[in-house]
């Protein structure tokens, strides 16, 4: 029952017995029985209303299959190596790559200086109206 032994039971019981006293907790186990019939009478009245009615589920059941085997088609018909991304060079990355492409283009531009020395100079055009960037 939930994983709850005899030990945890009798350490459960002996705790409401300290918190709730011994004068209350017969109406205490009276109530909760209550509570738990009520919660079983509520579940089985929805499960034969379910029984009535049927599934509602089973009306967009072949909807549901249709589209999970269109997808399952889509995914294994379509390697995604095979799709050309004209903006990027690998199409892993197209940011990183546009970043390389700079990089490679202020190279050229500037082949005298080495890597840790490669400054970009901002025209006014690029900085913000306030002159920060």
């Amino acid at each position: 029952m939930f994983g709850i032994g005899l030990p945890e039971m009798i350490l459960i019981m002996a705790l409401a017995l300290i918190v709730v006293g011994p004068d209350k907790l017969p109406d205490l186990a009276r109530s909760l029985a209550k509570g738990l019939m009520e919660l079983k009478k509520t579940a089985e009245g929805l499960k034969e209303s379910f029984a009535e009615e049927g599934n509602p589920l089973d009306e967009i059941r072949p909807d549901l299959e249709e589209a999970a085997k269109s997808l399952k088609n889509n995914l294994l018909d379509t390697s995604p190596f095979e799709n050309d991304i004209s903006d990027s060079t690998t199409g892993v990355n197209p940011p990183a790559d546009k970043a390389a492409k700079a990089y490679k283009e202020l190279m050229q531009e500037n082949p005298e200086a080495s890597p840790d020395e490669v400054v970009i100079d901002i025209t006014d055009e690029e900085k913000q109206p306030d002159g920060k960037l």
